[in-house]
C-alpha cells in the first residue's frame, strides 16, 4: 500500500503556536490556500491514488476536501476515528514553547494525556486497518502531526521522535507499507520552520 500522509492546513491556534490537539478548529484563510495547494500538486505530479481518508477532526476533513476538489477524486472521503490527532489533555491550547519541554518526555504520562506507547498503538492499529481495506491501492490520509511523527517513529524510533523534525502545514509524506515494514519514500512541500 502507499499512502500519503498530509498534514491539515494551518488554523488559528497553529498559527499562536498553541496545542491543538483535540480542540476542533477549522483552516483559516492560510490553510485553506495550503490545501488548496497541495491539492494542485498531487494532481500535477500525476499521483493517482484509491481513496482519500480522514481524521474526524474539521481541519483534517476541511483539507480533504479541497485536496478532493482540485484532483479528480469523486468517491465519499472515508473518516478513520484511529486518525484523529493526540490527546494532550490539560495541555490543549497551551502553548508549545512551555509545554513540549514537560510533555515530551520519555516516559511522561498524565490522567488524560495520550502517553506516546499509547499514542503508538493506536497509529499502528490504524494503519494495519488501512492495509487491510485497501492493500495493493493509493491512499491519501489527511492527519495532523502527531500521527504522522507516529509513522516516522514506528519506521525508525531510533532516528525520529516526537520532537526532532519539524512538520509544516500541508506537508505530504509519502510511505509504502507492506504489513511488515514502513519505508519513506518522498516528502513534498515540507516546508522548514
Amino acid at each position: 500500500m502507499k499512502i500519503y500522509f498530509v498534514r491539515h492546513g494551518q488554523t488559528k491556534y497553529n498559527k499562536k503556536r498553541l496545542i491543538q490537539g483535540r480542540v476542533n478548529e477549522p483552516l483559516n484563510k492560510t490553510g485553506i490556500k495550503q490545501a488548496k495547494e497541495v491539492g494542485q500538486l498531487l494532481k500535477s505530479l500525476n499521483i493517482n491514488f484509491d481513496k482519500i481518508v480522514s481524521s474526524p477532526l474539521s481541519r483534517a476533513l476541511e483539507t480533504a476536501h479541497l485536496i478532493a476538489r482540485k484532483t479528480s477524486y469523486r468517491d465519499n472521503i472515508e473518516i478513520i476515528p484511529n486518525l484523529i490527532e493526540r490527546d494532550f489533555g490539560n495541555y490543549e491550547m497551551t502553548t508549545i514553547a512551555e509545554s513540549f519541554p514537560i510533555i515530551m518526555k520519555d516516559g511522561f504520562t498524565e490522567d488524560g494525556f495520550e502517553d506516546n506507547p499509547r499514542l503508538l498503538s493506536r497509529i499502528y492499529d490504524a494503519l494495519n486497518q488501512l492495509y487491510e481495506k485497501y492493500q495493493g491501492q493509493t491512499v491519501v490520509a489527511t492527519v495532523h502531526a502527531h500521527v504522522i511523527r507516529s509513522i516516522y517513529i514506528l519506521m525508525d524510533h531510533k532516528k525520529y521522535n516526537y520532537t526532532n523534525f519539524y512538520l509544516g502545514n500541508c506537508s505530504i509524506h509519502e510511505f509504502d507499507y507492506d504489513k511488515n515494514k514502513i519505508t519513506l519514500v518522498n516528502t513534498f512541500n515540507n516546508e522548514e520552520e
